[in-house]
């Protein structure tokens, strides 16, 4: 059994919490034990990295400590922002021993830079679970055209342990066609769906995410495959508003990539947090009346 300190982070505890449900239940039927880490605190994502970094690498700080004191198993995550913000701080401290020494004094305990911070996706990607995965598909997807969107956070910045190659990543597409679906061709996959703009700029939301929906859509998507809770917020709970905005004539499902692989695997979709979504998602649905795809990827 593979072995790893689970940080949830605030949005899989609150407006992502069918995500963390998805990501909890498929690890425990592919026997992958996570352990939540103790008095975990926010990563310091946007909001605090953008106007105080100290108030954010210290929260960084809290966190691999507490991480550190469970032992050395890899921390794993499935929120790209906390990922990109422990990689941030882990690799502050590998460049900074003056901030692993007085660890201590910061946050009361010690820290161990070398700690290894995982997003889900490699986490299933890993090869002993990648057979696992194979293995354990229960419910086909008949080939299911899906959009497999990264945003622009969860491959950047590039590096040591960086998720995938930044500017033509390929690790969604290759877990999507384990459970089953055939992701298309989809040119917008990196883009930014605009993020925490929804509250002061909504209309900016209206026109970046009707972008990237219409584009699945018109390449014969009949879902859009997220890892990132903000990206699934502005394409899933802001979508009714968008269509209305943009006049668009379709809904299209937002899923986690632990709800599909989650479904694959025979997991009940309740068990997977499917019933909170905004876009009704159900898998007989999604199956009927496929439209034909443009073009898959390699």
């Amino acid at each position: 059994m593979s072995r790893f300190s689970y940080f949830p982070g605030c949005s899989l505890h609150g407006t992502g919490r069918e995500y963390g449900e998805s990501l909890q239940a498929v690890c425990q039927a592919l026997a992958i034990e996570l352990k939540e880490i103790e008095d975990w605190v926010c990563c310091g994502a946007t909001p605090a990295h953008a106007t105080d970094p100290e108030a954010a690498h210290l929260l960084g700080i809290w966190n691999l400590a507490h991480a550190a004191k469970m032992g050395d198993d890899p921390i794993v995550t499935g929120c790209a922002s906390c990922f990109s913000r422990l990689r941030a701080v882990r690799e502050e401290l590998a460049e900074r021993p003056d901030l692993v020494k007085g660890a201590p004094d910061l946050v009361g305990l010690p820290v161990k830079p070398e700690i290894q911070v995982l997003h889900i996706a490699q986490v299933l990607n890993q090869l002993e679970t990648r057979e696992k995965i194979k293995a354990s598909v229960k419910v086909s997807l008949n080939g299911l055209p899906v959009a497999c969107y990264y945003g622009c956070l969860l491959t950047r910045p590039p590096g040591a342990g960086a998720i995938d190659d930044a500017e033509d990543p390929h690790i969604l597409e290759g877990l999507v066609r384990l459970a089953g679906a055939e992701p298309i061709d989809f040119p917008l996959r990196l883009d930014c769906c605009g993020a925490s703009l929804t509250l002061p700029r909504p209309d900016l939301i209206y026109e970046l995410t009707g972008k990237i929906l219409s584009c699945a859509h018109d390449r014969g998507a009949r879902a859009i495959i997220v890892s990132c809770p903000m990206c699934h917020s502005n394409l899933d709970f802001q979508q009714e508003d968008t269509a209305r905005a943009l006049g668009l004539d379709f809904r299209m499902p937002v899923l986690y990539l632990t709800q599909l692989i989650g479904l694959a695997l025979g997991i009940p979709p309740k068990a997977l947090g499917l019933q909170r979504h905004f876009v009704r998602v159900h898998l007989e649905d999604l199956l009927a009346a496929r439209p034909a795809a443009s073009g898959s990827v390699a």
